[in-house]
């Protein structure tokens, strides 16, 4: 007897044309986990697709590049087969391995995960994307297993994460300045994107950094491979491929007048500075001189604080300082009540701004003065929606409207706002809390 789904003509297509859809399938899957979205755990597309039916599964078998994304969140008993199978389905190709578990491991995962963790390492001449993620202590084991370093000729995105995982991480004496974790890695010609919080990376030569594209770090300890003894004015620039730079909560080191940090960053689009604190006017102000300012497209300030904040003003008493910036976000810079006229004329071609938690500086002057007369696109946090009502009329009167606005969800909202905006703005969108 026939077998019903031969009648149906999508059963009839050629396994070529469910290559490409599957292809589709999987890509979106992925870019969801390197992009860092909600989506992240949610099951491998790869699995469904292989579940719909005999035909379908059969079809995905024989399609390695959907097997290549392996995700592991548990150290069950079945975890470790799944992995080992999915490095058998891959056959050979690149492999992306996302490795986050955010607790210790008790005594029954310990087993599973080291089984696991050898099937990661064994394929490292396979590595396309790593991301690990978890707790310190067993990063401190992971690290032991990358003695001498391990070979990964087709890595091109990295990413290693120390989570805190007890009151001790947080709240011990010493906890401000724990031993460094380093883990050591000795080839990688095609590294691209790199991120490191909590751990420093180890490299026979510090030649990789010119490769770099993305550049994600924190702690003072891993600004080490952007501090470096001083330059000698004499020597060629540095060839450098850097295009976006992230530093949290580094401390600010003496940099030379030509730096390794200035020549690595000399042609930056996004620049983050997050979790800056403590440091004098005179620091900051020192650090920015060592940043790039005219190639920047992107620039995000958060968490800092008002020493901060003050030495960049003084920073920017070149006018414009950031002449190309086309996205400002600025989220939780304390006492940052005002934005002085040099500050504001900074940015000539800014068009979205974001403004996350400083309702005083979206009441002071944005219902008042057309500031950043190219401005389209506004993201705002913790701000009233009654003040943007204010801030929308104002500018359409000065014939500097807004056509975006993003806004958070408050406990109680302010509906006749809400549906006030809704009306005058053309692209408006409210989004869930924690945006």
């Amino acid at each position: 007897m026939a077998n019903r789904y031969d009648e149906i003509s999508i059963y009839k297509l050629p396994p070529e044309i469910f290559h490409t859809i599957f292809s589709f399938l999987a890509s979106e899957d992925l870019y969801k986990v390197e992009s860092g979205s909600v989506g992240r755990k949610k099951p491998i597309s790869s699995f469904a697709i292989s579940q719909v039916s005999q035909r379908w599964r059969t079809i995905a078998l024989e399609f390695p590049p959907i097997w290549t994304d392996i995700r592991i969140f548990h150290f069950h008993y079945s975890q470790r087969f799944v992995v080992k199978e999915l490095v058998s389905r891959a056959q050979g190709l690149p492999l992306h391995f996302l490795l986050e578990y955010d607790r210790p491991l008790t005594p029954t995962e310990t087993r599973n995960f080291w089984e696991i963790f050898l099937i990661i390492m064994s394929n490292s001449s396979s590595w396309h994307f790593l991301r690990i993620e978890v707790v310190k202590d067993l990063f401190v084991e992971i690290c032991g297993h990358f003695s001498g370093g391990r070979e990964a000729p087709l890595l091109r995105q990295l990413e290693l994460v120390v989570l805190q995982s007890s009151t001790l991480d947080r709240h011990h004496p010493d906890a401000h300045d724990p031993p460094p974790i380093y883990l050591e890695l000795r080839r990688t010609p095609l590294l691209r994107h790199l991120v490191l919080h909590g751990i420093h990376l180890r490299m026979p030569s510090p030649i990789f950094m010119e490769q770099l594209e993305i550049l994600d770090i924190d702690s003072s300890p891993a600004m080490e491979m952007l501090s470096r003894p001083p330059l000698p004015n004499h020597s060629p620039p540095l060839s450098t491929s850097l295009r976006s730079l992230s530093l949290a909560g580094i401390g600010i080191l003496d940099l030379a007048p030509r730096s390794f940090l200035s020549e690595y960053t000399a042609f930056l689009t996004s620049l983050s500075l997050s979790n800056m604190h403590g440091q004098s006017i005179v620091q900051i102000s020192h650090l920015f001189a060592h940043l790039p300012s005219s190639t920047l497209r992107e620039l995000s300030l958060s968490n800092a604080d008002l020493s901060f904040w003050n030495g960049l003003l003084v920073s920017m008493g070149i006018v414009p300082r950031f002449p190309s910036v086309r996205k400002l976000v600025l989220a939780d810079v304390s006492a940052m009540t005002e934005m002085p006229d040099h500050f504001i004329w900074g940015f000539p071609s800014l068009e979205i701004l974001a403004l996350y938690n400083m309702p005083s500086l979206v009441t002071n002057k944005f219902a008042s003065e057309p500031l950043f007369p190219k401005l389209r696109t506004l993201l705002a946090k913790g701000v009233p929606y009654k003040v943007l009502c204010n801030i929308v009329d104002f500018r359409i009167e000065a014939n500097v409207m807004l056509t975006g606005l993003v806004v958070d969800s408050p406990d109680f909202i302010d509906w006749t706002s809400l549906a006030y905006l809704q009306s005058k703005v053309r692209n408006f969108r409210r989004v869930a809390p924690g945006m």
